[in-house]
């Protein structure tokens, strides 16, 4: 048995034998440290502490007088048994000054900015949007705060950010460049093969293997600590974090789960998820990451730290299959719709598009003139079912930096709406306006169709509209460019609702 398994057990140790790897491997970097000290860097009682240092000086491992301080012995025990022979000892405790720890990062920067520069694009139906450099590398400064980091198995659980490959960079700056230990499952091959060319072109050894995570497999308990940014659907943290538990070794594992904000709602399902599978919250960085492109989460999101407990369970187990859709392309389908800043083409992207993403639409220019430079106007949501029943069409308009005037008077408004709803081919049956105080219009046109309702605010120069209509509607350009011309309105943005079951 091993001589720490040993002490573990004289110990009555309820923790695991990690634990006491990690107070050696302190000790190591240190030197020589107080028991006070080393409780308080460890997060331990000092009654451990105290009972872990007779073990050491028991079995020869550290030094029998004075503060606590590891004999030859025990220094060649980390060095061999835990490897942290080739580590550059005076290099990783420097970390600890604040300048030299931000001198360590644009190192890392000025190395990987290449790699950054050249990372396969983005593939937007598996809801990727690449994290930042800096983001990546501030992932790897959290993950050397634990001086065990070296001899620990990391898993990304999907690396479209390359935060592996930062990694990598950070162990060899810190002379450890014979490391087997990172491993990257991910569900893009081509992200998988560039991960380990620049690895192998580094003489770096990353594991890397194809996974989907939907599909049942033998989800090895094998890892210290597992990372995963999973799709933004709750359905995709779900299985990310099933899948994430089932590869943890033990209660002393971490996952550092990366999931931007949502609703208050949807925040309670989130937290519901982790109280469920009895995973502790030990901190919350909020908007630690920062992504390129991820406009759906605002481009940032909050990182977890999990501990697993003895209790943690996954959800779905890994025998099992994952029937339920996870991307956001496939829960919330939606197309979006921008405007040309030069030529005032309309462009429609999105959904089954052929431009996913305004990146994207970007990159290709605009059709007619080339230009880069586009407008949001709005967007509609997708029927994701051929089993929805559509009634009706719903669309609503923000129309801003409007005449202030003419959202003042009742008689101008009437006269418009009627007007559009004319050219519209819609059929009045009744109308009403209201004229509120101080100031602003309320005014709703009944149709045969369903409604066409208005409220405005002069003040700010701002208008609310919907139009509902029960059948096909074919007049939509013609609906929203009327509005902007005789509301004389400089700026709008639209959303299309399908409404049904």
């Amino acid at each position: 048995m091993n001589t720490l398994n040993i002490i573990k057990n004289n110990m009555e140790l309820s923790h695991s034998v990690e634990i006491l790897e990690t107070l050696l491997i302190h000790l190591y970097l240190c030197s020589r440290i107080s028991n006070k000290d080393l409780a308080l860097k460890s997060g331990l009682p000092i009654p451990i502490i105290s009972a872990f240092k007779k073990e050491l000086i028991k079995y020869n491992y550290a030094e029998n007088k004075g503060v606590f301080k590891l004999n030859p012995v025990g220094v060649k025990y980390v060095l061999d048994e835990l490897k942290y022979k080739s580590i550059d000892i005076s290099k990783y405790n420097s970390l600890s000054s604040d300048e030299r720890r931000k001198e360590f990062e644009n190192e890392l920067s000025v190395l990987l900015e290449p790699v950054y520069n050249s990372r396969p694009k983005v593939n937007v139906l598996l809801d990727q949007a690449h994290a930042t450099l800096e983001t990546s590398i501030r992932r790897v400064m959290l993950l050397l705060n634990n001086p065990r980091v070296f001899k620990q198995n990391i898993l990304f659980l999907g690396d479209d950010d390359l935060t592996s490959l930062a990694l990598m960079m950070a162990f060899k700056k810190l002379g450890y460049d014979s490391s087997k230990n990172i491993f990257v499952k991910d569900i893009d091959q081509s992200l998988l093969t560039f991960i380990r060319d620049v690895a192998e072109q580094n003489d770096f050894v990353i594991n890397t293997e194809y996974l989907d995570l939907k599909l049942s497999n033998a989800y090895t308990k094998n890892f210290d600590i597992v990372l995963t940014d999973p799709p933004y659907t709750l359905s995709g943290l779900k299985l990310f974090l099933s899948r994430a538990i089932s590869f943890t070794k033990n209660d002393n594992s971490e996952i550092l789960l990366s999931f931007g904000q949502k609703k208050p709602m949807e925040n309670q399902e989130v937290q519901r998820l982790f109280n469920n599978q009895n995973l502790l919250i030990k901190n919350i960085y909020p908007q630690f990451n920062k992504y390129h492109g991820g406009s759906i989460i605002s481009n940032v999101s909050d990182l977890y730290v999990l501990s697993v407990t003895p209790q943690t369970y996954p959800t779905i187990s890994g025998k099992n299959n994952f029937s339920e859709k996870i991307y956001t392309g496939e829960v919330n389908p939606r197309i979006k719709f921008y405007q040309c800043k030069s030529c005032n083409n309309m462009i429609t992207i999105g959904h089954e598009k052929d431009i996913l993403t305004i990146e994207q639409l970007i990159e290709i220019t605009c059709n007619k003139c080339h230009s880069t430079k586009f407008q949001y106007r709005g967007q509609e949501k997708v029927s994701s079912s051929d089993h929805t029943r559509q009634l009706g069409t719903h669309i609503i308009i923000d129309m801003k930096d409007c005449d202030a005037e003419v959202l003042k008077s009742v008689s101008t408004l009437e006269k418009i709406m009627l007007d559009i709803a004319h050219q519209c081919k819609l059929n009045v049956v009744t109308y009403n306006f209201h004229q509120l105080k101080p100031w602003g219009v309320s005014g709703a046109l009944i149709l045969a169709e369903s409604h066409f309702t208005l409220h405005t605010w002069p003040e700010y120069q701002y208008a609310a509209l919907d139009l509902f209509v029960y059948n096909e509607f074919k007049y939509q350009d013609t609906f929203i460019m009327q509005l902007q011309t005789q509301l004389n309105a400089q700026e709008y943005e639209y959303k299309i609702l399908q409404r049904g079951f």
